[in-house]
Parts: structure tokens; sequence; C-alpha cells
């Protein structure tokens, strides 16, 4: 846009959220660390706005809140950094915080990739991230943000001093820090299955609770960081390539009731977590369920979709669920587009 008519024009984008099937490498013996499968969701999704304004400015939903601070902080290290105009962030559509959406890393790339356009600089994803302090540990969520499906990303190579203190560097995306961005291992579109996402009543794991948890956890053993890799590599990723659904929730399955790290993460999570993985394992209408990073959020397949709602509405009136919806894969990157800057936002579709 001109000069002209910069006060006329914002930005919007749109994009999924992030779920987890696994860290991968959680040991480190072999030079590398982390690395994720994971996949992009079209619901929950977000949608944030980025409109000309005197002073920069952040305004949130309900959900969007929790992170309005980094947001603020983000856009000021942005503006200073490409001496960028003042703008006003909406958003207008937050994900769910702290319950396994990647809601953290997702928002504030997100809002980057839109100021960047506002801004009529090309955009960076792994630039903004650095900007953001994400992807020190996974790049799940910036990568989807760019190319949506499934995606397996490789971690980060070790620092010299790795082997002195593995606990310094195997931390929660948060407490990483900005880094070079994990490379993409396999990116590809995911089935069109159905994926029924579950919300149990279950613990919000962020923040100290969070880092005290790798702290005591990690390193795992480096035999559980091979079987990990393996079953991602060989089970999971190939399932997905070629749509083969029994294979897949057998993957599903191996991750979330067999991997070692994955069980500790369950451990940490309610009762009613650990009910309703145990309900999906014993009964007949769940064909595989996973636990997105520390939850509470799950996300499940099944070939008996009434079945299952039948049953999860008994475990909503017994307070084992709180909610839950049918979604689906977000085979597709975010979308980055002008709007008109109207005071009645209504008008744009």
């Amino acid at each position: 846009m001109s000069e002209t008519d910069s006060q006329e024009w914002g930005v919007r984008v749109r994009t999924g959220c992030r779920v987890s099937f696994t860290l991968i490498d959680l040991n480190g013996e072999t030079g590398r660390r982390n690395g994720m499968a994971s996949m992009a969701l079209r619901s929950p999704g977000f949608e944030a706005l980025v409109l000309p304004a005197e002073h920069d400015t952040v305004e949130t939903d309900e959900n969007g809140a929790a992170h309005a601070d980094a947001v603020t902080a983000l856009l000021e290290r942005l503006r200073t950094a490409w001496d960028g105009p003042a703008a006003r962030v909406v958003i207008t559509k937050g994900l769910p915080p702290h319950t396994g959406f990647g809601s953290g890393t997702t928002t504030a790339v997100a809002v980057g990739r839109a100021y960047a356009q506002f801004t009529g600089r090309p955009i960076d994803g792994a630039e903004i991230a650095r900007a953001a302090g994400r992807a020190g540990t996974s790049g799940a969520s910036p990568n989807l943000i760019e190319r949506g499906g499934f995606l397996v990303d490789g971690g980060h190579r070790n620092p010299d001093d790795f082997s002195d203190d593995p606990k310094r560097y195997l931390v929660p995306t948060r407490y990483a820090g900005g880094g070079r961005r994990p490379p993409v291992l396999i990116s590809t579109p995911f089935p069109t299955w159905p994926i029924l996402v579950i919300i149990p009543n279950g613990h919000q794991m962020h923040g100290e609770v969070e880092r005290e948890f790798f702290a005591r956890t990690l390193p795992i053993p480096a035999e559980e960081a091979r079987r990990t890799a393996h079953a991602v590599l060989m089970n999971l990723a190939t399932s997905v390539m070629e749509a083969d659904y029994r294979a897949f929730c057998e993957a599903v399955n191996f991750l979330t009731y067999e991997s070692y790290f994955k069980q500790k993460q369950i451990g940490m999570q309610s009762d009613q977590v650990v009910s309703l993985l145990e309900e999906a394992r014993n009964g007949k209408e769940i064909d595989a369920i996973a636990m997105s990073s520390e939850g509470p959020m799950c996300y499940a397949f099944t070939r008996r979709p009434r079945a299952a709602v039948e049953r999860l509405t008994e475990l909503r009136e017994s307070g084992v669920v709180r909610e839950f919806w049918f979604s689906g894969a977000r085979n597709a990157p975010a979308t980055v587009e002008w709007i008109p800057a109207l005071d009645d936002l209504s008008l744009v579709d």
C-alpha cells in the first residue's frame, strides 16, 4: 500500500492451531535434542487484525488475553528492529491458552507475520520466531503456520557444553529462547479423517510447574528416545503419508500408552484426564487417542462417531470432560491479507 492510503488498510491473519503427537528426543546423546511430530487443526482457529494507529495497542478476546503482554512486547521489538509504524493489534479469535494448542507460539508468530505485511516487509518466519523468543524447543508452530498439515521437525543441534549439564538445554519452549528454527524433515497433508477434539477437566501445565517437570524428568533414557524416534519415523509418519488408518491408530496409541515421556506427561495430569484415556483404551468407541503436549487437551480418531459422542456426553455429565467437537486437519498455510480499516469491522468478511 502507498503512503497516501496507508491509513485506509489493515492486515488480517488467519491460521489453525498446533497439536503435538510427541517430542522426539529428550535425551540428546546423539548430538541433537527435541524435535516434534505435530499437525495443524482447523478448529480452534486463530484470527488477528493489524490496523493503523497513532500508538501501539493490543486488544484481545478472552482466550487471547493470556498472551497480550507477549504480543505487546513483540510488537515493540519488531517496530524497533524494522523502524515500522504504530499499529493496533486486535486478536478477534484467540486460541485457548495453556491447553495443548500451541497458543503462545502461534499467537506471536501469526501476529508477527501480519505486522510484517503491514510494514511492507517480506515475511520471514524464522526472524519473527526469534524475535518472539520461540522455536527454541520445537519448530512445530512456526513451520505449521507456513505449511499446515502433518509435520516432523528435527530439533536442535546441541551446543558443545550440552553434556556438562543437559538439563540446562532440555527445557520448555518459553524458557529455551528464540533460536535457529528446527529444520522440517517431513511435511505432508494429513488425511481427511475427522478429528475429535476433547477438553477434559484437567490441569493447565505451564510456567514454573512445567519447567520443574522438565527438570526432574529429563533427560529420558537414551533407549526410550530411540524407541520414540523409530515410532515417529517408521510408523506414525509413514501411516500418515500412506493414509493407512489402522497403522496410524496403532502408532498413535503406542505414543500415548507406551512411550516414556508421554507417560510422564500423563502422570502429571488430573484423574479426569487419566480416566478419559483409560476409557478410550478399553472402550470400543475410540480407535486412537493422543494428549497434546502436557494437555489437558486430547484428540481422538473414531469410525463410530455416534457411539463416541454418546459416550463423551456421558463423561461430560459425570465431570470427566468439559467440552468436545469434531474438527479436521488444516492442510494449508496461514492466510495473510489486506482488509479495509473500517470503524465497523463487522462489514469485513
